[in-house]
């Protein structure tokens, strides 16, 4: 899954795939109903973006299962990945951290825990009673 969301991390890619896409249904569809390319490529995109609107059907059952799985990959997996990549541009955390302040934490713990082992140590070492 890291690899898919990797693949989608600028809107180039998102474009590239929900084109892919498109064409690929466009293409599934112009064989499987016998329609011109143009006009498959138009039900295509009115079918991706969940339009509709009955000009152009599907009669065969490859072409429904094409139109089927044409109407939940592209709202239910393209469009996500773009509001989530908007998002992610759009929102700032201020409280993120930089890799500096992660460093200088990380080296700030190390001490502690080097300080700590130091009491332990001289804490036993003491003769009981004193």
């Amino acid at each position: 899954m890291n690899k898919f969301i990797a693949a989608t991390d600028t809107f180039k890619e998102l474009a590239a795939i929900y084109l892919t896409l498109v064409v690929i249904a466009a293409v599934v569809f112009h064989v499987a109903e016998d329609k011109p390319f143009l006009d498959s490529l138009w039900w295509a995109f009115v079918t991706a973006m969940t339009v509709g609107y009955g000009d152009i059907a599907p009669v065969t059952l490859v072409g429904r299962i094409d139109g089927v799985l044409l109407m939940h990959v592209a709202p239910l997996v393209i469009v996500p990945l773009v509001v989530a990549r908007l998002l992610d541009r759009i929102i700032v955390d201020n409280n993120a951290f930089t890799h500096q302040e992660q460093e200088a934490l990380k080296n700030e713990v190390a001490a502690m825990r080097r300080d700590l082992a130091a009491i332990r140590a001289a804490l036993e070492a003491r003769p009981p009673g004193a």
